[in-house]
């Protein structure tokens, strides 16, 4: 399947790759603690035993350590902004953090500061940071073994029963993915042209700060479903919450117009779910050849789905004017978390339109409250 790659520049590339190297997916669910010694090239994860470039030191009685190797053995998504000359940390329960190096202060998603003990550091392409204030803002429980000289950060796993989180793409894409279904294995990529990217919104101006996450396909065989997903954790496991989604789209598509197999704005129509499984395009073979299908009904174009509701379609408001406008869209439903204590958003646009959909997603809103 279309997968997203970052790309990395320069020196924060030697930064952040390695970091990179495990499904966000996969981290997050099987990392949850580091244990790092002072003076010391290695440090110790729940997957063993790793070697560091810098090793950790103290500064003025405060351990500093490399950020890489924290945010990974913790499962937190990190991403480096080109244009900002800063790197982002993503994850739960913190949201986002937002670092730059030779500076004293962290920036959350809200643009509020918080002062630092030291200045973040970096040596041998690596940025150091204090152990404990990141950790602490990060939402991370911390320990320190002075015989040992070492520090032991482990992910807080605390439940919460009700939630709030905005997701704005500033900064990272903030956990969410993006995929496609409903079209051949072995599709042709150049009539496809399939993307999933964040990039500017086409709003006009000289934009260069407001980001979303950009889906864009072609329908080429009578169906496509693009489609994003955002995983939510640490609420309280097998339990009932009424979640509320709040999405902003920016779409181009006039009503009124006709194409190939239907309209190209009245013949999309976006869907949402909220489910205790992750939302999937997986492999099957459905007689007719070997597709990319959802693991869930989402239903087909029109119709719903049992796990996916139709939200409308992507009409923009004022059909008369040329270019980008914004649709917003609401969604609730009462859910059930796994054993985990863990739900699964999924929102996306079912196309009976055969030709090209380009889409941007923006100022996504999550709540949720425990009956």
């Amino acid at each position: 399947m279309f997968n997203k790659k970052i790309a990395l520049t320069g020196l924060m590339a030697i930064l952040l790759s390695s970091s990179m190297s495990v499904p966000q997916s996969k981290a997050a669910s099987a990392l949850d603690h580091v244990q790092f010694q002072m003076n010391k090239k290695s440090y110790t994860n729940s997957t063993g035993n790793h070697p560091l470039i810098v090793a950790p030191f103290t500064v003025n009685g405060h351990s500093m350590v490399p950020l890489r190797a924290l945010a990974q053995s913790l499962g937190t998504a990190i991403s480096w902004n080109p244009n900002t000359h800063t790197v982002t940390l993503s994850g739960q329960p913190f949201g986002q953090i937002t670092l730059k190096a030779n500076t004293k202060f962290s920036v959350d998603a809200k643009g509020e500061q918080t002062k630092l003990p030291e200045s973040i550091k970096l040596v041998n392409g690596s940025l150091i940071v204090p152990a404990k204030s990141l950790a602490e803002l990060m939402g991370a429980q911390v320990k320190w073994n002075p015989s040992t000289q070492t520090i032991t950060i482990t992910k807080n796993t605390t439940v919460r029963d009700n939630l709030s989180i905005s997701y704005t793409f500033n900064t990272s894409n903030e956990g969410w993915k993006g995929d496609f279904a409903d079209l051949p294995v072995d599709y042709n990529k150049e009539i496809y042209a399939l993307k999933y990217a964040r990039a500017l919104l086409p709003i006009g101006g000289n934009n260069t700060t407001n980001y979303g996450l950009k889906l864009v396909g072609a329908n080429r065989s009578d169906d496509l479903f693009m489609f994003l997903t955002q995983k939510v954790e640490n609420l309280t496991p097998n339990t009932t919450y009424q979640v509320k989604l709040d999405i902003g789209m920016y779409t181009k598509e006039s009503g009124g117009m006709s194409g190939i197999g239907g309209s190209p704005s009245e013949s999309v129509y976006v869907k949402a779910a909220v489910l205790n499984k992750e939302p999937k395009a997986v492999q099957k073979d459905d007689g007719s050849g070997l597709y990319y299908r959802m693991n869930i009904d989402k239903g087909d174009q029109s119709n719903e789905g049992v796990d996916a509701k139709i939200l409308g379609n992507i009409t923009k408001p004022n059909s008369d004017r040329e270019g980008f406008q914004r649709v917003n869209f609401s969604y609730n439903t009462t859910v059930k978390t796994n054993s985990k204590g863990e739900l699964f958003v999924m929102i996306g646009t079912d196309s009976g339109y055969e030709g090209l959909t380009t889409l941007y997603y923006d100022d996504i809103k999550l709540s949720a409250v425990k009956k």
